[in-house]
């Protein structure tokens, strides 16, 4: 930890329990509030570096399945923003089992759906849709974060940002076409459901430049995912014509989700039933930081 983050901590009172995550721009800490008895994650980024549509897009969206921000500073060059803390990812989850079970593929991949669901009916592009950046939290809920790259569309034209990472990116952007940034998380989704189902990529390479030209050139090998189901819901995201691409909406309501959905609202203790691996981790900001009632209270404490 360089001397300035060691100073920020200090300076708001929290204790240092670890480095949880580190990149070029920053590095996420895990810190612990005593007047809160509570564990955040702080996260730090060079102020030349920092998008300022990361703070706006999260401020607008006040939702179960989206991470929340509690507070952010200027301090000395850095950003610094106080986050909710889960100890977990999807990515850990399907690295841990080499792909997911039914049961949870089905489970997760709903929560990946209504996370977006959530920004896109705020007008928010993600841009950055990926396993490591779906979070899980104590109650086994998916919880998007990481709005470093994500911006607000409020109109119809077509966007000219070419951003993300391979093979997360689809065509138009590594064509570097105007596109539909909404479109163009659908193919994230796409990819982050062939990687939950296989525990692999949906194409292979041993460099950036070889999976574009795969990408671009060959269809993903939808029979290794083996509920033919879920594999045509693949299919549908991770169609090369955006035109092809279902909406948010349209994936929510295919059959395949909707069962799970009814499972989850109508029996709980069915819902429980559903996973039976269930991976015990703790996010203690969800639990007695209700989003309404007390996050204005506690961002004014900061």
């Amino acid at each position: 930890m360089n001397a300035r983050d060691e100073e920020y901590i200090k300076m708001k009172n929290f204790q240092y329990r670890d480095t949880i995550g580190a990149g070029a721009c920053g590095v996420v800490y895990l810190v612990y509030d005593p007047q809160y008895k509570t564990e955040f994650a702080l996260k730090t980024v060079v102020e030349s570096k920092f998008n300022q549509n990361e703070v706006d897009c999260m401020k607008q969206v006040d939702d179960p399945n989206v991470i929340r921000l509690y507070h952010y500073d200027y301090y000395k060059g850095c950003v610094y923003m106080v986050m909710e803390y889960c100890a977990t990812s999807l990515e850990k989850a399907v690295i841990k089992k080499n792909g997911l079970p039914y049961n949870l593929l089905r489970k997760y991949s709903i929560g990946v759906l209504k996370a977006v669901r959530a920004c896109h009916n705020a007008k928010i592009a993600h841009k950055d849709i990926k396993p490591v950046n779906f979070l899980i939290d104590f109650y086994d809920r998916i919880r998007v974060c990481d709005f470093g790259l994500s911006s607000i569309h409020s109109g119809n034209e077509p966007d000219q940002v070419f951003v993300g990472f391979v093979p997360f990116m689809p065509p138009e952007i590594l064509l570097r076409k105007p596109h539909d940034a909404f479109e163009a998380d659908i193919w994230a989704i796409g990819v982050t459901f062939f990687i939950m189902a296989t525990g692999r990529l949906p194409w292979s390479g041993d460099n950036r430049s070889t999976i574009c030209q795969n990408l671009l050139n060959f269809e993903p090998r939808l029979d290794l995912i083996e509920d033919k189901v879920y594999a045509d819901v693949v299919r549908l995201c991770l169609s090369k014509n955006p035109d092809n691409r279902p909406t948010i909406h349209d994936l929510l309501s295919l059959s395949i989700f909707k069962e799970v959905q009814t499972i989850i609202q109508k029996h709980p203790r069915r819902a429980q039933l559903l996973n039976s691996s269930r991976i015990g981790y703790f996010s203690q900001a969800s639990l007695i930081i209700p989003p309404k009632q007390k996050r204005a209270k506690l961002v004014q404490s900061f």
